[in-house]
């Protein structure tokens, strides 16, 4: 049975997906598995998925019709055979220490369910490969949650702590939190950490090592440049959870103006 089963999703991924399963034949811990989950691809990457489950039996093929990208992160986590579960998206990459480093650190300490490294960002058409530590559509770097922290749910509810390629779980975390929220289109990931911070999953943040971090390509296609979309999956995903996001009342001052002024100087006053 393989230590760590690593998931990667992809949809239409040919341009990435070599970099992306060259990277885990690098890495210095090599007791894994890799399912590859086609998520009814039109162009070349199940064929590519296919060239690398014939060289190394390592990596698994699995394919379905298409849907939301965390359809394809759940067919992989129900398939999964490792006591370690890495996500890992079609375009991205983790550093040769990060698996080593993490499992290293979950076996050391039991009381963790869930570890995670530093991450760093890229442009695809840079070919300096220079690092950024934050994306060019946010502001927001990894929140550093220590297992000893008693807040957790209360930083995680400020935002997504981390990216999905950056945590390490123990499987027994999907076992009794679930999978992803496949009515979510967006931040799927955001409310999967929440539902761990609510059940009181331990997170650990491990710090970020050069060798031990997961690198973030930022191209034309990454799902956070659709922002009206992902704010729009923010609105949905705090309606899901009205006490931990309760609606903010509006003053009384402002309602008592509604009342006596007429709304065209109202307008004009915004």
């Amino acid at each position: 049975m393989p230590k760590i089963s690593i998931i990667i999703p992809c949809f239409n991924s040919e341009k990435f997906l070599n970099e992306t399963l060259d990277c885990l034949s690098k890495q210095s811990f090599q007791d894994w598995e890799c399912l590859i989950v086609n998520n009814g691809s039109t162009d070349g990457t199940l064929q590519i998925a296919e060239n690398y489950s014939k060289k190394d039996q390592r990596f698994k093929v699995l394919s379905k019709d298409h849907g939301g990208i965390s359809s394809g992160r759940n067919l992989g986590i129900l398939s999964a055979k490792g006591d370690f579960i890495q996500l890992l998206d079609s375009d991205d990459m983790i550093t040769p220490n990060k698996l080593k480093n993490e499992v290293e650190f979950l076996l050391k300490h039991p009381e963790v369910d869930i570890v995670y490294s530093g991450a760093r960002y890229f442009y695809s058409n840079d070919s300096t490969r220079t690092l950024h530590i934050y994306s060019d559509s946010s502001l927001t770097g990894t929140i550093e949650i220590d297992f000893s922290d008693k807040l957790v749910l209360e930083a995680i509810l400020k935002r997504n702590p981390f990216v999905t390629s950056a945590p390490l779980y123990r499987s027994s975390v999907f076992y009794e939190i679930g999978l992803y929220d496949e009515s979510l289109q967006y931040i799927e990931d955001w409310d999967f950490q929440i539902r761990c911070a609510i059940s009181g999953k331990i997170f650990h943040y491990l710090g970020y090592k050069p060798d031990q971090s997961t690198l973030i390509r930022l191209h034309d296609r990454n799902i956070s440049k659709n922002r009206k979309a992902v704010q729009e999956a923010k609105a949905k995903l705090m309606k899901k959870y009205p006490d931990l996001f309760p609606t903010k009342k509006k003053s009384g001052l402002i309602e008592l103006l509604r009342l006596f002024i007429p709304p065209v100087f109202l307008k004009l006053i915004r």
